[in-house]
């Protein structure tokens, strides 16, 4: 353990700039979906509702469409208000523990990644302001907790609570449970006995659990009009049916993936893009005891989220699913422990390196992980179709 190190101003700066950039343009498509009345896949998969009757991700849908209309207002400004909310809390937390931190050039190579949320969403806005973000409101407390070291028992009910509002809201969000326990083991106090562990672990489990037993026993509806009406007489325009509602009345049997498919040529590109979001991890644990134990354990962790593959298409989401949830759970860590080789000084070459492979050449589509425009790149074309 060290001592907390000097802030670096030109990597603060940079990290800075770019969150701040990146929060910018997030809201703006925000501001899009609403003057196009709804995006039918980033805000239409919140609206699904159970009103008429039970279906898996409903139960939100449900407590949304209360609450609009208890304060009178549309559903889909509601909705967007607490999307950008959510995006600035994750976006401010993840920018305050970086400073905190000292902002290290590892850490930043790390939350550079085109996998993790802040690049992920900027590459790609059509795959972000998805419900796991939900998941990843659930690590914010465990993460203020560690960089102040009070408030402990208070940050883990907030991420329970967290929790338990992105498993009901969506069921993929089950799959980052071993995460969640990662950083809530790290979080509680040091005298809290094994029994003690065990139990406020198994809250978010029994949370998992629910969920997951819900949408198997309410897997789909025969038909989405009754889920538009609602929505409709609330003065939404049809066309947000069309995406993640309309997907409803697809059984789980339907929207299965074959098997087969894991072996295309198309998934071996895919799994070369994994292997280039994996390298910065390389660069981080350079200096640690035992570095490829460390990086072992980043290969295995990836397991959480195989059935997944199996289950729906959406691969580039996926791989933001485990980058993100590595470099949250790592942020945690490194807030409670703040180890000596963070802030050892990899070599400029292999920083260099990274930097190009991951600003310039890579960047990860939601759907189907396909390579796009890197961050640099994106950005250039976007100023020049400005002037």
């Amino acid at each position: 353990m060290t001592t907390l190190r000097k802030t670096s101003p030109g990597n603060a700066l940079w990290l800075g700039a770019i969150l701040v950039g990146v929060l910018a343009y997030l809201l703006y498509t925000l501001h899009v979906d609403w003057t196009i009345g709804g995006n039918s896949w980033k805000q239409g998969d919140w609206l699904i509702h159970g009103l008429g009757e039970p279906v898996r991700r409903g139960p939100f849908g449900s407590a949304l469409l209360t609450l609009s209309d208890a304060l009178g207002t549309s559903p889909l400004a509601v909705l967007l208000v607490f999307q950008g909310l959510v995006i600035a809390l994750i976006f401010g937390v993840v920018g305050a523990a970086a400073f905190w931190l000292g902002a290290p050039l590892k850490l930043l190579v790390l939350l550079l990644s085109p996998a993790f949320v802040v690049l992920f969403w900027f590459n790609d806005p059509q795959g972000s302001v998805r419900k796991e973000m939900l998941a990843y409101l659930a690590f914010l407390p465990l993460i203020l907790a560690s960089m102040s070291g009070r408030g402990r028992h208070l940050a883990l009910a907030l991420s329970m609570l967290a929790y338990g509002l992105a498993v009901v809201a969506h069921e993929g969000n089950v799959f980052f449970l071993p995460f969640l326990w990662v950083a809530m083991w790290l979080v509680m106090p040091a005298h809290t006995r094994l029994a003690g562990r065990l139990a406020i672990l198994s809250v978010p489990g029994l949370l998992a659990f629910a969920a997951g037993v819900y949408a198997v026993l309410h897997p789909n509806v025969p038909d989405t009009r009754l889920i538009c009406t609602h929505l409709i007489q609330r003065g939404l325009d049809l066309s947000i049916c069309d995406g993640a509602i309309a997907y409803m009345e697809t059984t789980p049997g339907e929207g299965r993936m074959h098997p087969g498919r894991l072996l295309s040529t198309h998934f071996r590109n895919f799994l070369l893009l994994y292997a280039a979001c994996l390298v910065s991890f390389r660069l981080l644990f350079q200096g640690a005891r035992h570095p490829d134990a460390w990086f072992a354990a980043v290969l295995v962790s990836g397991l959480a989220f195989a059935p997944m593959y199996l289950l729906a298409g959406d691969y580039g989401r996926w791989l933001n699913f485990h980058i993100s949830a590595l470099v949250l759970v790592l942020l945690v860590y490194l807030s409670e422990r703040r180890p000596d080789w963070l802030y050892d000084a990899p070599r400029r070459l292999d920083v260099a390196c990274v930097l190009v492979l991951q600003l310039l050449v890579v960047g990860i589509s939601h759907s189907p992980g396909e390579l796009i425009d890197g961050f640099v790149v994106k950005l250039a074309r976007g100023m020049a179709s400005l002037l």
